[in-house]
C-alpha cells in the first residue's frame, strides 16, 4: 500500500484498535492518532459540549479542531516524505473537513475507510470501554452528519459483524481498490 490512509467513523467503530492493527500490517507504516494531537494541548482546552452535553464546540472549539487536523497532516507529510504510510485515525464528520485535510495531504493515493457498524453496536461498544475512554455524549447526530456529508466517498466499511483482525487485513488487501478518494 501506498500513499495516506484515513480511517474514521464514530466513536465505538472501531477507529483506534483498526488503524493500529493496519499499521502493523503494512512494511512501513506510522499510525497518527488526532486524539493525540489534542492532548498535546496541555492548557487552554475549549469545550466541546454544550450545557446540555451534546457536541457544540463553538468559535475556539473548531479552531482547536483545525489545528489538531492541521498537526496530523503535517507529520503524516513527514512520514510520507520518509517512505511509511500515513494511518491517520480521525473523525471527520463534514466534506468541509475532509476537504481541507485532503488539501494539506501530499502523499497520494488518498485514501478514506469509514468503519461503519450499525449505531447499537458502535454504542455498545462505547459503553464496554473503560471509563476513561468512554464518550459520554450522544453521537448519532455525528452519526447522521457523517452519512449525509461522507456517504459517497472512500469506503464505508460495515466492521459490525467483524472482528478487528478481520477488518483490518480486509482494509490492508482491498482499500487500495475501494477506498481511494478522486478530490
Amino acid at each position: 500500500m501506498n500513499g495516506t490512509l484515513i480511517i474514521t467513523g464514530t466513536p465505538g467503530a472501531g477507529k483506534t484498535t483498526v488503524s493500529q492493527l493496519v499499521a502493523e500490517r503494512l512494511h512501513r507504516s506510522a499510525r497518527l492518532d488526532g486524539d493525540v494531537m489534542a492532548h498535546m494541548m496541555v492548557s487552554g482546552w475549549a469545550p466541546m459540549l454544550d450545557e446540555d452535553g451534546n457536541w457544540n464546540p463553538g468559535p475556539e472549539g473548531k479552531r482547536q479542531l483545525q489545528l489538531r487536523a492541521i498537526n496530523v497532516c503535517s507529520v503524516a507529510d513527514n512520514f510520507a516524505a520518509a517512505g511509511f504510510v500515513p494511518v491517520i485515525d480521525h473523525v471527520i464528520e463534514t466534506r468541509e473537513e475532509l476537504d481541507f485535510i485532503a488539501g494539506r495531504l501530499a502523499a497520494r493515493p488518498l485514501m478514506l475507510v469509514v468503519l461503519s457498524p450499525s449505531l447499537e453496536v458502535a454504542m455498545r461498544r462505547n459503553a464496554a470501554r473503560p471509563e476513561r475512554e468512554r464518550v459520554d455524549y450522544d453521537f448519532s447526530p455525528l452519526a447522521r452528519t457523517m452519512r449525509r456529508e461522507l456517504g459517497e466517498l472512500g469506503w464505508w466499511l460495515d466492521s459490525g459483524e467483524l472482528t478487528a483482525e478481520a477488518t483490518a487485513d480486509l482494509i490492508v488487501a482491498e482499500a487500495s481498490e475501494r477506498a481511494v478518494l478522486d478530490l
